[in-house]
């Protein structure tokens, strides 16, 4: 066990800092942004920022990143240690069902298996729940199997009981479950089954021990009470269920085929096709090979013809309560809303494996040395698939390296690695909430100032420093009007793998036809413009001093009379859930080409800056220019 340990270390830890995964997510980071939060004090059952979050696992997160440090390795070793942690939980539960052999067996194949070892590399909170649901199963069969020895002379009797501390720890165990992850909705589901199962089939086993399992009923229900009480109190804390439900919502109006499609391939996602999407692993790749999918499914066969004893139904009834979440959601089938299947998923080959000998005459015979060999063989082609796929396939496939930010990762090393560390713009998609925070957790040199801007809304943003550094991902291209100006501007041009570096020596000459000097709120200064040939605007500001909230940038075009014809604005508004970050440093230089609307009946724009917060119920509220005014106006030529 210490050997299969080690193994499960080995592929969850190696390469855990930006190897694969070849850097971070916007959940990941959404996750960290949450454990900031409760560091400032702002605690909660369950926090709904970022399509909302059970608290359990950020909590956790949040010690490790005190006791380790503000990086992604802390932000990643919980779910690590909650992976290798379940690995012997499955291994106590299996040992407790079905003996020693059966539970190495098992707990091997998890060890090395592709699924645990991927959501084991992830700063998400799923992986926790598999591990705190399977202690809960682990002290139930504490509990059930639990035995008194009495001697009367030379003889021992046993009688059966239903203590109270294994059942109240496993009804601790299955309350805290629902407090990590969505896909804990299923452990009531699942015990629900299992206790009728009980009464239904084994009433006396289940009467001598109704106070345990009373016991387990309580602490189960205190222990998730304030979640469920939160929930149903603020029902649009879970929006994002509302946009996955689909099968669920088809399935309430009376149509089946979206369910029984996902059946379908939830029962072939492990030996025929796996999860769809690049994000949760390597599509199409099922949990098993082969070999061990058809043990799988001859186990699954075996729990079928053996129902009747309660250890082979639960490994159904939690089997089919497992993947419950995915079978009424879309993109079945999905891993990561199966992953409570993860506790008991290795048992059922490895009932199979362990039962070979009793089926097969050859194998029967076999010296206890060769079936070892066999088994460390199949153990070591699961942990050889599991590293190609983990460290090769995965990293570079689909769209991971755009989900995982792989080219903010490699420019965060090379802004930590120039000889002359200084300031920085850079280009990304979502500069105003994520880009920020995802730069500054990847750096580990956070005194230089970053900036950054969105390429695809014609700025460009020229940091105050010598020298002057752009730099934008490689897939993520500028302006072409602002890629030739940096050209003429003498800038030195490099692709760098996934990112593109420009290097200015200085602050290039910038002579717009047409110089101002109005100041926006103490915060923006328009220094000038200028009409290209093509019809095209150039506007060039000057960052004063960094906005405490966000800024958005509004141009109306204007009749001859002065009506409104047309409008459009610049510079996103923040996320729906209020996520903004400021990204522009003192003195940046913003750049801007764009081309305003109706500009064939226009006679002069409108032009000025508001935060779009103060929008709702509104109005909004506009800088104002030394003068007092909201805007100013600019001829159209």
């Amino acid at each position: 066990m210490t050997g299969l340990l080690l193994a499960g270390a080995a592929l969850r830890l190696f390469g855990l800092n930006n190897l694969s995964p070849p850097g971070i997510t916007h959940d990941e980071v959404a996750h960290w942004l949450i454990n900031r939060s409760i560091l400032a004090g702002e605690h909660a059952i369950y926090f709904t920022q970022a399509y909302g979050h059970e608290a359990g696992f950020h909590y956790l997160q949040t010690g490790f990143g005190v006791l380790i440090g503000d990086n992604v390795l802390a932000l990643r070793l919980p779910a690590a240690f909650c992976g290798l942690l379940g690995v012997a939980v499955t291994f106590a539960l299996a040992r407790k069902l079905f003996g020693k052999n059966v539970a190495l067996i098992a707990a091997g194949l998890l060890a090395v298996l592709f699924w645990p070892v991927f959501y084991g590399r992830l700063a998400f909170r799923a992986i926790s729940l598999p591990l705190v649901a399977g202690l809960s199963a682990y002290f139930w069969w504490s509990g059930w199997n639990a035995k008194e020895t009495r001697r009367q002379g030379d003889k021992e009797t046993y009688f059966s009981l239903s203590p109270c501390l294994p059942f109240t720890l496993s009804g601790l165990f299955a309350g805290l479950s629902l407090h990590t992850y969505m896909a804990a909705r299923a452990v009531p589901i699942f015990y629900a089954l299992w206790l009728v199962y009980l009464a239904l089939f084994h009433w006396r086993e289940f009467k001598q021990r109704w106070r345990g399992i009373v016991l387990f009923l309580v602490l189960f229900a205190a222990v998730a009470a304030p979640l469920v009480i939160y929930l149903q109190t603020t029902p649009d804390a879970e929006f994002r269920i509302s946009e996955v439900d689909a099968p669920l919502q088809a399935l309430r109006s009376g149509d089946l085929e979206p369910v029984l499609s996902n059946g379908l391939k939830l029962l072939g996602m492990f030996g025929f096709v796996g999860d769809p999407l690049w994000r949760e692993g390597v599509p199409t790749a099922p949990a098993f090979e082969p070999i061990v999918a058809v043990l799988f499914y001859a186990g699954l066969l075996l729990c079928l013809w053996r129902w009747r004893q309660p250890r082979y139904a639960f490994l159904l009834i939690w089997l089919a309560t497992a993947v419950t979440p995915s079978l009424v959601t879309i993109n079945a089938p999905s891993h990561i809303r199966s992953i409570l299947i993860l506790p008991v998923l290795t048992i059922f080959p490895a009932l199979l494996m362990h039962s070979l000998g009793q089926l097969s005459t050859v194998i029967r015979h076999l010296s206890t040395r060769s079936s070892k060999i066999l088994l460390l063989t199949l153990l070591l082609f699961y942990a050889a698939r599991t590293s190609v796929l983990q460290f090769q396939t995965w990293p570079t496939g689909g769209d991971v390296p755009f989900v995982w930010q792989a080219a903010f990762t490699e420019m965060a090393r090379y802004l930590d690695g120039r000889s002359d560390p200084t300031a920085a713009a850079i280009a990304g998609w979502s500069p105003n909430t994520m880009d920020s925070p995802t730069m500054t957790l990847l750096r580990q040199n956070d005194d230089l100032p970053l900036s950054h801007f969105d390429p695809q809304e014609g700025t460009l943003i020229l940091p105050a420093a010598e020298p002057v550094v752009v730099l934008r991902p490689s897939d993520l291209p500028l302006d072409p009007f602002w890629e030739t100006r940096l050209q003429g501007w003498g800038a030195e041009i490099e692709r760098n793998g996934r990112f593109t570096s420009y290097i200015l020596p200085g602050q290039p000459p910038i002579q717009l036809a047409n110089p101002m000097d109005v100041q926006f709120g103490d915060e923006l200064t328009l220094l000038g413009y200028e009409w290209l040939d093509d019809g095209a605007l150039l506007l060039s500001w000057r960052v004063t001093a960094v906005p405490p909230a966000p800024r958005q940038q509004f141009i109306h075009s204007l009749a001859a009379d002065g009506s409104q014809l047309a409008d459009t604005y610049r510079f996103d508004a923040p996320d729906p859930q209020g996520l903004w970050f400021p990204h522009w440093q003192p003195g940046d230089l913003i750049l801007q080409r764009l081309a305003p609307p109706a500009l064939d009946q226009a006679t002069q724009l409108r032009l000025g800056w508001f935060d779009p917060t103060t929008c709702t119920p509104g109005p909004c509220q506009n800088l104002r220019t030394e003068d007092g005014v909201e805007f100013v106006l600019l001829p159209v030529e």
